[in-house]
């Protein structure tokens, strides 16, 4: 991950992207390297303007600012199943949507923490990893479409992580954790239930699950309040994406709760989701950031505002939710988390 360069773009190209996606929601992709050909996108090019950063500073809304030095990110990334997830034919694979992207800030000078929960459907740059690792184009799209390039697993996961440095102005992320939705029966069985409020009417489902009552998942019902859509209250994919949201954070709260009881319980989530968790942490860095969290106090979820908008910034002839933040609250988030000291020019 290059964090001291950001490009202004000069060259731009635009060809025809054909794709198959859900309703209202980027989705399935029936292939992948094909988009790679007709994406709309930016190509890199060593000729163009640079802005250097120095360590300990961010660009942010085109002004470079100092951050505070105590920091250390942590990226909890959730995916989708529409690719070829587990592919190991660089030719043939395809990620998968990072639906859910929460970004745990932890400032070591007193453990304190916070999370920043970035909409999956904001609308930036993203890189577009080759198979071999290399960036050589960039397209604006939703982030959550970061996931998409690279050609395995982990590389999905490290673009991804690049793609949100970039959006935070070239933050740092030290690590990065990272789940396919499809393993929310083994993640609950190992947590031992998480406690949600169930959102939407799944009577058609799940009767079990009732809307408005506070319930401890087991695992069968976890996985019915992650995975069903259709069925469920109005059957759109944002409504499942809140939920999978409001399930994650509550399993890391009560995480937390049970890295404060015993501090060798990372340790023990770690060993359990080693098979189907994509990370660059290891035990021992997994176990020792949620001991630091568990000593903190939580600061809470933050979010960006903005608008949403339906727009075709894929060009798929298909509309599609984006989201666009404000510059003001972006200043002010950034401020907030990170205590900005602006660089005099």
């Amino acid at each position: 991950m290059n964090r001291k360069q950001f490009k202004l773009i000069l060259g731009l190209s635009a060809v025809v992207l054909a794709m198959i996606l859900f309703f209202l929601g980027i989705s399935k992709v029936e292939d992948i390297m094909e988009y790679h050909a007709m994406a709309d996108y930016e190509e890199d090019d060593d000729e163009e303007e640079e802005i250097t950063l120095n360590e300990g500073e961010l660009l942010i809304n085109g002004k470079v600012c100092r951050y505070d030095a105590a920091v250390r990110n942590y990226l909890i990334i959730g995916t989708d199943v529409s690719g070829n997830y587990g592919d190991e034919n660089p030719a043939e694979y395809r990620g998968n949507m990072a639906d859910v992207l929460l970004l745990v800030v932890l400032n070591r000078s007193d453990n304190n923490y916070a999370v920043l929960e970035i909409d999956r459907n904001t609308v930036m740059k993203v890189p577009m990893m080759n198979a071999d690792g290399t960036v050589n184009a960039r397209s604006k799209m939703q982030i959550c479409t970061a996931h998409w390039y690279g050609g395995n697993p982990k590389m999905s996961s490290e673009n991804t992580v690049n793609a949100v440095s970039e959006l935070l102005g070239g933050l740092p992320i030290e690590g990065y954790y990272e789940l396919n939705m499809d393993s929310i029966e083994q993640l609950n069985h190992a947590i031992g239930g998480v406690t949600v409020t169930v959102e939407g009417d799944f009577s058609e489902v799940d009767p079990t699950l009732i809307e408005g009552q506070d319930i401890t998942l087991n695992d069968k019902q976890a996985y019915n309040y992650i995975h069903a859509r259709m069925e469920v209250g109005d059957g759109t994919n944002e409504a499942r994406m809140a939920r999978q949201e409001a399930y994650i954070k509550s399993f890391l709260n009560k995480l937390m709760e049970r890295t404060e009881e015993d501090k060798s319980f990372p340790n023990v989530i770690y060993k359990e989701m080693k098979e189907v968790a994509v990370t660059d942490m290891t035990g021992n860095d997994f176990s020792r950031v949620l001991n630091r969290v568990s000593q903190g106090e939580n600061l809470g979820t933050i979010t960006f505002e903005g608008k949403h908008v339906i727009g075709q910034l894929i060009n798929d002839d298909v509309d599609h939710q984006e989201f666009y933040i404000d510059d003001d609250s972006y200043y002010k988030v950034m401020d907030k988390l990170f205590q900005l000291c602006p660089v005099n020019e």
